[in-house]
């Protein structure tokens, strides 16, 4: 009984010690409905796992009835500093059937502790040059 116990508890350090970073943190904004049609959504988040010293944050966007025609940027917040390593993916058709995901960017991850934010803004395109605009944050990543 003792021996099993023992190997319990060597076959659990090694499968802590393989964790990749068991002091990885993150952050997400749960599921929004995009402004212009509500069957579709946008999650995003923010994490310190992905990439060594470098914070990141990611978007994923689809529908369950109907389209949207959209042009997303990402970018942080980071302590009150907006825009941080903004990136667009250009017009993207999102459907039922097709949405998109994995759309990222990173920044590198400051000595200190630090707020960082996912920011997604959408910008919903209008053929009557009034486009509207719609923002999804993270909660605080503090790392």
């Amino acid at each position: 009984m003792k021996r099993l116990a023992m190997a319990g508890a060597a076959a659990l350090g090694v499968v802590v010690l393989s964790a990749p970073n068991a002091s990885a943190t993150s952050q997400q904004s749960g599921w929004v409905k995009m402004k212009i049609n509500p069957n579709c959504t946008i999650k995003v988040y923010v994490d310190d796992h992905q990439y060594p010293g470098k914070i990141r944050a990611q978007a994923h966007f689809g529908c369950d009835k109907g389209d949207n025609l959209i042009t997303p940027y990402i970018s942080f917040d980071v302590d009150g500093t907006h825009g941080v390593a903004k990136k667009s993916a250009g017009v993207k058709i999102i459907t039922k059937d097709k949405g998109f995901g994995g759309f990222e960017t990173t920044t590198k991850d400051k000595p200190g502790t630090q707020c960082y934010r996912a920011v997604v803004q959408v910008i919903y395109p209008d053929p009557a040059d009034v486009n509207q605009s719609q923002l999804v944050k993270t909660p605080c990543l503090n790392t």
